[in-house]
């Protein structure tokens, strides 16, 4: 399937038509559940839109995926309309950019996350609503991309109070009103080999390098969640960078079922060695889960 026969169809029957009148088939943006934020403005889809596009999209860091909104509300300001004097005639002199406010219900973490996300003409958005059907926009010449955002802004963290649960907001502006108004294109969820359930965002690891002695032929490291309450289990050689004094190391890893450590093999290590381990911003576990970690540095002692 090509990216141009998934948008705008609607599976209704042979005898549907798309047009003014109200011969075809209706669709509706309905509750939203999903955004995407796409880091490079302007990028254009550029094939099939399915779910290993959009895991590489978040893989090579392009799109950053929030899921799990609760409530998606509009606080667009009305249009600004003048009065003439005397004739009483009214005219729209502007219309003001779709505002939008997205609650979510995903904990402390995810603040720090939207936090850091808080920008200004930095994002394209793309949503996916309650039927699992993905909404973005077409430029003129006939491409789809996402929606362009304005500012792109978390709100304040609100704890629990016994009455309200915990939440976290982005309050966003998409600035080109035709984008909606008149170039609004979507894909249904007939055409979508995924649903928004299928879609996580990266989730960030705290890695860290236990001592090194010299002469020693391993180095040990733990992978934990940032909450550091699960460890990141499973990860294979190829899911690691490890480096000394800047030169990638040929390695091979277990992981103890107990500890949830993970031993490298390698070559002997020597007083003063600098060494450093990340997890790969493009593993994918079996699973469908992302992750990204910091580089942690050791010297050997």
């Amino acid at each position: 399937m090509s990216l141009l026969t998934q948008v705008n169809k609607i599976d209704c029957g042979a005898n549907g038509t798309l047009g003014a009148g109200l011969a075809g088939c209706r669709i509706d943006w309905e509750r939203t559940v999903l955004m995407g934020a796409i880091k490079q403005r302007g990028y254009v889809f550029t094939q099939e839109i399915d779910l290993d596009y959009i895991r590489s999209l978040e893989q090579s860091g392009i799109v950053d995926i929030l899921q799990g909104i609760v409530s998606f509300v509009d606080q667009t300001a009305d249009d600004t309309i003048i009065t003439r004097e005397g004739s009483g005639l009214k005219r729209v002199a502007g219309k003001m950019p779709y505002e939008k406010v997205a609650t979510f219900d995903n904990g402390v973490n995810f603040q720090k996350a939207i936090t850091s996300l808080s920008s200004y003409n930095s994002y394209d958005l793309f949503f996916m609503d309650v039927n699992n059907n993905m909404w973005f926009t077409s430029t003129k010449s006939g491409e789809f991309k996402g929606f362009t955002a304005g500012m792109f802004e978390a709100g304040k963290y609100l704890n629990g109070d016994g009455t309200n649960a915990a939440s976290q907001t982005i309050t966003f502006q998409l600035v080109n009103r035709y984008e909606i108004d008149q170039q609004l294109s979507w894909i249904t969820s007939d055409n979508l080999d995924f649903s928004s359930e299928d879609l996580q965002g990266v989730n960030e690891v705290l890695v860290s390098i236990d001592p090194i002695a010299a002469l020693s032929t391993t180095i040990v490291v733990d992978a934990y969640l940032l909450d550091g309450t699960h460890s990141v289990d499973g990860l294979l050689t190829t899911d690691w960078e490890l480096t000394r004094n800047g030169v990638i190391l040929a390695q091979t890893v277990v992981q103890s079922p107990t500890t949830k450590k993970y031993t490298f093999t390698v070559t002997a290590n020597t007083a003063a060695d600098v060494v450093t381990a990340r997890i790969k911003n493009t593993v994918l576990t079996p699973l469908g889960t992302l992750y990204k970690s910091n580089t942690a540095t050791a010297v050997v002692v």
